[in-house]
């Protein structure tokens, strides 16, 4: 039950973040997004850096409140999060603008530190590693804790 939550509050907030996307694209890039942000103000770019720490915040909040065990089961519940709606963001843009034509197309992936582009291949790829990853640590420590070996 707590996975499909979780699942659910990753796949929502997915569909928040890519509606940010929509409508920022529509304001500063009507006639298209091409990898580059030249026309994003400054003030603006500093929004976004504080809404994707917001967003971290966000998932590491939850993941702390499903959790009942240790920091590992937390970690669990982060990558697990992270790698969904990672993953559903870009399900949205897809279904919400037709974008990304392809996984190999260039996107504005991060802006924490500094910007990171990367053909969308690369989170997708890294989010399904992180779902694996958590899938894997929930499984071990949960048989660990059956069978008392920790």
């Amino acid at each position: 039950m707590r996975i499909l939550v979780l699942t659910a509050f990753g796949v929502s907030m997915a569909f928040v973040e890519a509606a940010v996307v929509v409508y920022l694209r529509g304001l500063f890039y009507p006639e298209g997004f091409y990898g580059t942000m030249a026309a994003f103000p400054i003030f603006y770019y500093g929004t976004e850096v504080f809404r994707e720490a917001a967003t971290i915040v966000m998932l590491a909040s939850v993941a702390v409140l499903a959790a009942r065990r240790g920091w590992w089961e937390r970690a669990a519940y982060f990558l697990f999060c992270f790698g969904v709606w990672d993953i559903f963001y870009y399900v949205w843009l897809r279904a919400l603008l037709g974008w990304p034509p392809s996984l190999l197309t260039s996107d504005v992936l991060f802006l924490i530190p500094v910007p990171w582009v990367a053909p969308v291949v690369a989170p997708v790829a890294a989010s399904v590693l992180m779902i694996a990853a958590a899938v894997w640590i929930l499984a071990t420590k949960t048989r660990s804790l059956l069978e008392g070996t920790e």
